[in-house]
C-alpha cells in the first residue's frame, strides 16, 4: 500500500473470532522494518475505536509521518486478550511524496 507522507490516513481492520469484552490490550506499532529495534510511533487501545462488528478504526495523523524519509515501512496491529492469547497482523507500506504541497505548489 502507498501512503502520502504527512497526510491523514484512516484505517479500518476487522478482528475475527473474538469479542470486545475479551480484549485486554491493543497496540499499533510502526517501524522502518520488522527488524528495527526502535519504533517510529505507536498507538494504543486509547487511540482507536472498536465498533460492535469488531472493526478497529484508527488514523495515521500528519505528524506521524511528515518527518519520515520516503521509503518502505511496516506497521502491525497486536491484540492481546485477557486470556493471554495474542494475535498480530503485519502491514507493509511505502511512504511517497505528492504533487501538491499544502495547496500552493510550494517547496517540498
Amino acid at each position: 500500500m502507498e501512503l502520502i507522507r504527512g497526510d491523514s490516513h484512516l484505517f479500518k481492520v476487522r478482528l475475527k473470532n473474538i469479542t470486545l469484552d475479551e480484549i485486554d490490550t491493543l497496540f499499533i506499532t510502526c517501524r522502518k522494518d520488522i527488524y528495527s529495534k526502535d519504533f517510529i510511533f505507536q498507538k494504543t487501545i486509547n487511540d482507536v475505536s472498536i465498533d460492535n462488528d469488531l472493526y478497529v478504526h484508527f488514523a495515521f495523523n500528519p505528524s506521524d509521518t511528515q518527518a519520515l524519509p520516503y521509503g518502505d515501512y511496516v506497521f502491525d496491529i497486536e491484540v492481546t486478550l485477557k486470556s493471554g492469547y495474542r494475535k498480530t497482523k503485519i502491514f507493509n507500506f511505502s511512504l511517497t511524496g505528492e504533487a501538491t504541497f499544502h495547496g500552493i505548489g510550494g517547496e517540498q
